[in-house]
Order: structure tokens, then C-alpha cells, then sequence
């Protein structure tokens, strides 16, 4: 365990920013993160290549590769739950609008340590960017609600050349965006009627508690993650997100950017034709020690955490789920799943501008209310749920639920993914 850093003032250190610091890392974080964060991205993404051959078996090859895939998605954020429980613990803070309702959200065994969250399989996830971090939080709860194998999320194209990261990307199928609408549209339309697909097929049963290879499920989950701000909040992004205020005679926001609409609407209208029971969560991120103005990447940044050993005491997050999305009762307008003659095509997410407009003020509605939100935690350092109490809410330490967690946190690592390949080859052919 990590304990709080000090200044020598007695100040915790992860409330000063980063460039404010004096030099700091324990010996142990700057020798062993880089190694093992680098082999157990290095062994996924063997892993990964040693399944290509799959695709080469006719029928049940693709299926099996989808397959293998989704175990080192659960693989990745394994060992990012490792890297966090070796260089800097900390806990995750749940809070809810309901639904989901907190009385129910998490499992735990007889000694109080949770074993699982039940959130739905099916999600797009609209989720404030604070910092960097943000993603792993979200790759995390994937984890702990056992729909990691699921997880897809839009990025900037330029990480997608990266070595070893960007190939580990790609073999994820993530979607690539170059923040450019003329430019990411047809994209973005084959990537979700693809998603869409292997959504709707059938997959075997194996125990998925155990990251199998195989999800214990009759069909594939789907955890769709957009960040609508587009990125983090920073002076140059305020900047531009006060330009745009100004040019469209609207208010500004203080702790967050002005969200896009257009990526999130297409993804949902091209996505619940094919899966009709798809949720909407919304996510809130909150970072503690960090004062209104300002930004806590420069207090959070991964190297920092990691590296240096100065993780937040915890992390802060409150769920909203909008479900029903094609029924008016969801409270969403705009979310026209089909065609005249509903079918699915590549224009099926395509709207009206005046469907447009409504849902991007919807989502500025709902944007509003999260400034509302964060302005409070930064007031009070908390979020508060719906129902419970002032003091409703869930502390869950990162740590893995399963010893076996973290033979998948190295995608078997060497030897073992060769056995993994093997056995699978045998599975099929049994």
C-alpha cells in the first residue's frame, strides 16, 4: 500500500499541481511500472497475434478470434487494475441518479469485498474528460461488471500507429475518429453496423468470472464509450469552447466543455435497430483535491500517478441510465432508430437538422446539469446519489477479484499463450 504523500508542510501532494512538485518517486514505482506495465502490454498483444490464425479456420475461426480478442480486452483492464494495486492504490466512490439504484448496484462476499457490479451489458456511455485517466476508470468498472470483452471507444487517429499500444487498439476495434464529421462518417457508420452484428450473434458458455476465453453469456456484450467534449478540459480547449459559446449567443460552461452532439446521435440511432434493449449511462468523473479553475490532468496525469506513486485517495463517479431509448418514455428525443422501411443501412443513423438540434440541446440540458454536479463537488469534494442518504454510496478499493485475474493482467504471458492458443484449437476441433 501507497501511502498519502506529504509535503513537508504536511500538505497531501496530489492536491498541488503537478509542475509545482518537487521531484518525487519511490525507487520501487520508477523500476517496476515501466517493466511490468510494458511486458503485460507486450504479452496481450502476443497474444493477440498468436490468434490471428483463427481467421484461417472456415466457420468457427472468426467467431473464435472475436472471441480471444474479448478475453485480452478483460486482459487489459486486469492489468490495469494490477498496475493500480502495485504503484497506486486507491478506491473507486459510486454514486447514483436512479437507475441504476445504489441499493443494488454492487455484490460482495461475507467479508465485505466486492465481487461484482451489475450494470447492463448493453451501454453507450457519455461520460464527462477530465483527464487522461478517465478511460481506465471506465475499462475498469467494464471489468468488475464482467463486460469488458465488450468495450469499444472512440479515439483520436493518431493513437492508432502507436507500437504495441495502437496495434493492441486495432486488434480491439476501437474506432478511430479524426474529429472531423465529413471525415468520420462512413467510418464510424461501418464500425457501429459491424458492432451492431456481432452484437446480435450468438457465443458459447464458459464462466466469463473467471476470464475465460468464452463469455458466459448467450450473446455478446457492447460497452460503447464517447467522450462528447471531445477532449479535456484545458485552457486552449475553454478557449474554444467560449468561442463557440459566444458564436452561438449561448452560455458557457465553467467546469466542463460545450458537448457535440452529432457522434453520440449517430451512434445511438445507427445502434438500436440492432439492439433494441441498448442503454444510455451517463457518467460524471470527479477528481478530489482539485479547486474550481482548475484542471485536474495537471494533478492526474497517468506518469504521475503511476510513476511517481501520487494517485487520488479515490475517485469519484455518478451513474445515470437512460433505458427504453426507443420509446418516448426514455425522455431522449430524436432517438429514430429505423428507416422508412426499417431496415438497417448506412444511412439509418442520419437525421433531420431539426431532430439534430433537439437532441443537442437535450444533451446541453444534461450537460448543464452535470455543471451543476461537478460545481457542487468541487464545493463539497463528493457527489451524492439520488436515493440513501446524504451518505449513500459505494467505496470500492481497485484490486483484483480473482487470483487468476492476473494471469489474464499478462495475456497469459510467454509459454502460456501458446497453451491459451492450443486449447483453444482444441475446443473447436473437440
Amino acid at each position: 500500500m501507497v501511502a498519502t504523500v506529504l509535503t513537508k508542510d504536511g500538505k497531501p501532494m496530489y492536491q498541488i499541481p503537478i509542475s509545482q512538485r518537487p521531484s518525487h518517486g519511490p525507487l520501487y514505482s520508477k523500476i517496476f511500472f515501466p517493466l511490468l506495465f510494458c511486458l503485460g502490454q507486450l504479452f496481450i498483444n502476443t497474444t493477440q497475434f498468436l490468434c490471428l490464425p483463427l481467421l484461417l479456420v472456415p466457420v468457427v475461426g472468426r467467431r473464435s478470434f472475436d472471441s480471444a480478442i474479448g478475453w485480452t480486452k478483460d486482459g487489459y483492464g486486469r492489468l490495469l487494475i494490477a498496475i493500480t494495486c502495485l504503484f497506486a492504490p486507491h478506491s473507486i466512490i459510486l454514486t447514483t441518479d436512479s437507475p441504476p439504484s445504489l441499493t443494488n448496484l454492487v455484490e460482495r462476499d461475507e467479508n465485505g469485498r466486492m465481487t461484482k457490479i451489475n450494470l447492463p451489458d448493453r451501454l453507450v456511455i457519455m461520460s464527462n474528460h477530465q483527464a487522461y485517466s478517465d478511460w481506465m476508470y471506465l475499462w475498469i468498472l467494464a471489468c468488475y461488471s464482467g463486460h469488458a470483452k465488450g468495450i469499444i471507444i472512440l479515439l483520436k487517429i493518431s493513437l492508432k500507429n502507436l507500437p504495441v499500444v495502437g496495434w493492441g487498439m486495432q486488434f480491439f476495434n476501437f474506432i478511430f475518429m479524426r474529429r472531423s464529421w465529413i471525415a468520420d462518417k462512413t467510418n464510424l457508420t461501418k464500425a457501429l453496423l459491424d458492432l451492431g452484428r456481432k452484437s446480435q450473434s450468438k457465443i458459447e458458455k464458459y464462466p466469463s468470472d473467471k476470464s475465460s476465453l468464452l463469455s458466459n453469456s448467450s450473446r455478446a456484450p457492447l460497452w460503447l464509450i464517447i467522450f462528447p467534449e471531445g477532449t479535456i478540459t484545458s485552457d486552449e480547449e475553454g478557449i474554444k469552447s467560449k468561442r463557440y459559446a459566444d458564436k452561438e449567443n449561448i452560455e458557457d460552461f465553467e467546469t466542463l466543455l460545450l458537448p457535440r452532439s452529432t457522434g453520440l446521435l449517430f451512434s445511438l440511432r445507427t445502434l438500436l435497430p440492432q439492439i433494441p434493449d441498448l442503454k444510455l449511462m451517463d457518467v460524471t468523473i470527479g477528481y478530489p483535491g482539485v479547486k474550481i479553475g482548475e484542471y485536474p490532468q495537471n494533478h492526474y496525469g497517468l506518469l504521475s500517478i503511476f510513476l511517481n506513486s501520487i494517485p487520488p485517495p479515490c475517485i469519484h463517479i455518478h451513474l445515470h441510465i437512460y433505458d427504453q431509448l426507443s420509446s418516448h418514455t426514455s425522455g431522449i428525443p430524436s432517438l429514430v432508430p429505423t428507416s422508412s422501411t426499417g431496415e438497417v443501412t448506412s444511412e439509418i443513423g442520419l437525421t433531420s437538422p431539426e431532430d439534430a438540434k433537439e437532441f443537442e440541446l437535450w444533451l446541453r440540458g444534461v450537460w448543464r446539469e452535470k455543471e451543476e454536479r461537478m460545481k457542487r463537488f468541487y464545493k463539497d469534494q463528493r457527489f451524492y446519489s439520488q436515493e440513501g442518504g446524504e451518505n449513500a454510496r459505494e467505496v470500492i478499493p481497485i484490486q483484483q477479484t480473482n487470483w487468476w485475474h492476473w494471469i489474464g493482467a499478462a495475456g497469459g504471458g510467454g509459454i502460456g499463450t501458446v497453451a491459451l492458443l492450443s486449447w483453444v484449437i482444441w475446443r473447436m476441433i473437440k
